[in-house]
């Protein structure tokens, strides 16, 4: 049986998506779900630091044959890829991760940077997730101030593509304003889809048990 497929991508980069994408993976886990999570490209990739893939495979049930493509350049990975004069195989990507499907319950595929980002020439974030027709694609965004413009955004050029978004996961920053807690409420009224959770800051093995994302778990099954 074919596993069931679910895109993590977000308003940007640095908001906490392999964060979140660690809890998910333990959460299934936990319940007894082969999962595992990928990251197909990814840029700023250094030695001595651990990289989003790793991290993710960490937290996976077992672990796959290493497919992918690792970028040094901390910029995005279409630029990085023409500095290191790389080629990114688009449809190489998607065979590797129909691939891990077929020994998993659960594949997590997590997209670098933003749902926009560009990854090769004439492919963005969003077209990848929708070349692979996932069974869920979560947006990942900050609860803070300027996440109702990047969600209301995203979520509206998504469906231009078209691509569907299942739901919103709000992030707890790491500095609070003053419209943080208040913005699940606020794009409630505004957005075509739902918020799933707002997710509190605390470990990968802590969020994976947090009552926030049972109806996130619920919603992905």
């Amino acid at each position: 049986m074919t596993a069931r497929l679910v895109v993590l991508s977000g308003t940007g980069t640095g908001i906490g998506k392999t964060h979140l994408g660690e809890a998910l993976l333990l959460g299934w886990n936990r319940a007894g779900r082969r999962a595992i999570g990928l990251k197909p490209i990814e840029s700023g990739v250094v030695a001595g630091v651990t990289t989003d893939a790793a991290r993710l495979a960490g937290a996976s049930a077992f672990h796959v044959k290493p497919f992918g493509v690792a970028l040094r350049h901390p910029v995005s990975p279409h630029l990085a890829a023409r500095l290191e004069g790389i080629t990114v195989d688009i449809a190489g990507l998607c065979a590797g991760i129909a691939s891990a499907r077929r020994d998993a319950d659960v594949v997590l595929v997590e997209l670098p940077g933003g749902l926009f980002t560009p990854l090769a020439p004439d492919v963005l974030g969003v077209h990848l997730a929708a070349r692979l027709r996932p069974d869920a694609v979560l947006l990942v965004a900050p609860d803070r101030l300027g996440v109702l413009h990047d969600a209301i955004a995203a979520t509206r050029a998504a469906a231009s593509v078209p691509l569907q978004i299942d739901g919103v996961v709000l992030v707890a920053p790491l500095a609070p304003d003053e419209s943080t807690g208040s913005n699940a409420h606020e794009l409630a009224a505004h957005l075509a889809v739902p918020v799933l959770a707002s997710v509190p800051r605390a470990s990968p093995a802590e969020l994976a048990v947090d009552s926030a994302l049972a109806a996130l778990f619920s919603r992905l099954e």
